[in-house]
């Protein structure tokens, strides 16, 4: 891993491999490790680059007011520094937000754009959960992640994997960055550029849980509805966390089935 100046904080990133660049952005209290079991396979043939959000990870922060509009600068200039000129971009989230953004600002960076589990607007249901994560967090990170558990996974997944979360939690309570959690949490509030998607133009595929029931399929389908030429793909039995083991190998194919298609 590495770490560069750009928009006036320093960003962790780990950019490897050759060929196509593909870009994927994490969602809320995660890091670039997020990805790592899709970028240490997808690396053998197209460069990729994880980076950590403002805030999160190993990535710095200032005191400017949280937004989406801040981190997509964040991005963007990251690119600038790394001189990428165009990429793919693949979000998760909160991560998907930042896309959504990047390519509503800056077009000629995003040749192609996978959005997983994200969210054009907060609305009143949304609203009300990202309440309830906000409460979490000023309580600690425990406390968060015993209220975002539920969204992520099913509940026969976390029966089946109740000591290894249990374990996972404490340990990443130890490295959280609570600050940067909370001003993720913020960012989502002002956040809306629904009628603005139909702007988009850029072949989109978006990536839904069936049973997601933080971003549900209605809000998927709203981004897909209002993306033209845009791909809905719904993954069975799975939340709002799409990288489970069952999974994995069917987002691969969707990736690179994906990557065929760009010039």
């Amino acid at each position: 891993m590495s770490e560069i100046k750009a928009n006036n904080i320093n960003i962790n990133y780990q950019l490897k491999g050759e060929g196509k660049t593909i870009v994927f952005v994490h969602g809320l209290s995660d890091n670039l490790h997020y990805w790592d079991i899709l970028t240490n396979e997808l690396a053998s043939r197209y460069q990729v680059l994880t980076y950590d959000l403002r805030g999160h990870g190993s990535s710095g922060d200032d005191d400017r007011q949280s937004s989406i509009d801040l981190y997509q600068e964040d991005l963007y200039c990251l690119l600038n520094e790394l001189n990428i000129d165009n990429a793919v971009f693949i979000g998760l989230s909160l991560g998907g937000n930042v896309i959504l953004d990047l390519v509503l600002n800056h077009p000629e960076k995003v040749n192609g754009m996978i959005i997983m589990s994200s969210f054009p607007e907060l609305d009143e249901r949304l609203r009300g959960i990202f309440k309830d994560f906000e409460n979490g967090i000023n309580q600690g990170f425990v406390e968060f992640f015993d209220i975002i558990l539920p969204y992520t996974l099913t509940e026969d997944m976390i029966e089946e994997n109740k000591e290894v979360l249990e374990s996972l939690k404490y340990e990443a309570a130890k490295v959280a960055n609570i600050e940067g959690i909370k001003n993720g949490i913020k960012a989502g509030y002002g956040f809306n550029v629904t009628d603005r998607l139909n702007e988009i133009d850029v072949p989109t595929v978006v990536i839904a849980g069936e049973e997601d029931d933080l971003t549900d399929l209605n809000i998927q389908k709203k981004i897909q509805e209002n993306i033209k030429g845009s791909e809905l793909i719904v993954l069975e039995k799975t939340k709002h966390k799409l990288l489970i083991g069952r999974n994995i190998s069917r987002i691969i194919e969707i990736i690179d089935e994906f990557m065929l298609k760009i010039e």
